[in-house]
This record gives C-alpha cells, structure tokens and sequence, in this order.
C-alpha cells in the first residue's frame, strides 16, 4: 500500500527519491507533516523509509493528527482539572492543537536541546522555563508530559506536588522515553491507557502501520494516565 500512496512502481524507486529528499532536508518531499491533517494522511510518514531523518528534520516524536488531537482534548475536558500545565513541550505544537480545542493549557519547556530551525514556531513558543519551576510557578492539577526526554524521570516530581492530582505521560515505554521507572505501577495512584487517543497515536518509531485498521497494530507511543487516589 505504502508503494501506491507514494506513486512508486518498486521499493528500490521509493528508497532512492526518499535518500534524495533527505539531502535537501525533506524540502523537496510531496509529504508534509501537518499536525491537524487526518490521521491517514499523516499516516503515510511512518511508511518513509528515512522516518527518523524525517522527524529529526521536522521536530516530530509524536506524529500528532486530527483524530488523535480529537480525542485527547475530549479526555482531558473529562478530567475538569484546572490549571493544566504541558511540560517539556517542545515548539508547542501539543498545545496549540489542544487550545484550538478549547483547553486553557500552560505551556513550557527548558529548550537545553535546540529545536530544528523549520520546526519553530517564532511567535507563539512555550515559555523557556525548567519543568520543576513552572510546576511550582503555575501548581498544575494536571500535567501532560510528551516524550520526556530519555533517561530523566520527571514523574517523582510531579507526584510530590499536593496540587498535582492528575498526569498524562505520552511517549515510549520502553526506556527511549523517559525511564521504565516513568511508566510503572505507582501506589496511591491509579493508571490506565487513554484508549481512543492511543488508537490514533502515531510516532517516530512506528515504522509501518495498518493503514485500514489503525486499532489493531501496535503502538510504541502510548498514552497513559495517572491519577492521585483520595483515601
């Protein structure tokens, strides 16, 4: 499938056009992430043979789409949990699809690892401030986490804060996100999987997905939430 979205006639074709976009990083390429496309037009960039060349050109980690962003505002407005602070996020793309949907959300991040120059957003990036000085500075209820970065737990922090009475962790959990200490079993609180947020998640990771059924293939970025249990 992957060959007739492209316009390929064989793999070798597809491999040698996609080696060559890589050279002109990605300026040449007939896809282009769009964070608000519907999920099977996006769906295409895990089938690129230099996927993670492509995110790395693009800023991506989680490949965000319509549906994805759909569902997630719709669990998050669930929750009634205010203020909400994003943490770690990057250019701000997470938050910009999460305001559009009507959600109030703070958003921040340290910027110690620099942004690709086409992923910036100049005039509306999240505040430059360190996670555990926003958490302090806005006392969340309710944290959202994108691919924290591998090998920092962040989450000890964020158990520690009284206000903090929710999380939602979005990455891998198998160590490249985080730590596997991030994703585990904490008591006193409760965790699940966000089921129709993690049945649109796509990431820099997924090489090749099932197109026509996007809830029965394997997903690396889960989406989890935790909430603080009231004795």
């Amino acid at each position: 499938m992957s060959l007739a979205l492209f316009g390929y006639k064989d793999l070798r074709e597809k491999i040698n056009c996609e080696k060559e976009w890589m050279k002109n990083d990605f300026s040449e390429c007939p896809l282009q992430y769009d964070s608000e496309a519907c999920w099977i037009k996006n769906a295409p960039i895990c089938r690129l043979y230099l996927l993670e060349s492509y995110c790395n050109a693009f800023g991506i980690y989680q490949i965000l789409n319509k549906e994805f962003n759909d569902t997630l505002a719709d669990e998050i407005k669930k929750l009634q949990l205010n203020p909400i602070l994003e943490v770690g996020a990057g250019n701000g793309e997470l938050a910009k699809v999460l305001r559009k949907r009507g959600i109030d959300v703070y958003a921040v991040d340290s910027f110690k690892d620099s942004l690709p120059e086409r992923a910036l957003n100049k005039t509306d990036l999240p505040e430059k401030l360190d996670y555990r000085d926003a958490i302090d500075k806005y006392k969340p209820e309710l944290i959202i986490c994108s691919w924290m970065p591998q090998g920092e737990d962040w989450t000890v922090y964020f158990r520690n804060i009284e206000s903090v009475k929710a999380y939602i962790l979005i990455g891998e959990i198998d160590g490249r996100c985080g730590t596997r200490e991030s994703f585990k079993e904490i008591p006193g609180w409760a965790n699940h999987v966000l089921k129709e947020p993690n049945k649109w998640s796509m990431c820099r990771t997924d090489y090749g997905l099932d197109f026509d059924k996007p809830e029965i293939w394997w997903r690396h970025s889960q989406i989890i939430i935790y909430k603080r249990q009231t004795s």
